[in-house]
């Protein structure tokens, strides 16, 4: 009976993106859009992004899919 147990609303749900599906990458800092500076070279060296609006720089990005905008 423990094992037939409902999920709550608190437990993260985790859900499977499709790698054809269109992403937006945005600015851990302003969000808005990133623009590519480098390539990823196959794994050996991760991308890197720049924003245009407030000069950041890195590879680390925020995910922006076509689901996110349906849920507003």
């Amino acid at each position: 009976m423990d094992s037939e147990r409902e999920p709550e609303d608190r437990e993260p749900v985790l859900a499977r993106r499709s790698p054809f599906a269109p992403e937006r990458k945005l600015c851990p800092r302003c969000l808005s859009p990133l623009a590519a500076a480098n390539k990823d070279l196959w794994g050996f060296v991760p991308a890197e992004y720049l924003c245009p609006k407030c000069g950041y720089s890195g590879s680390v990005y925020l995910e922006k899919g076509p689901d996110d905008e349906e849920k507003r």
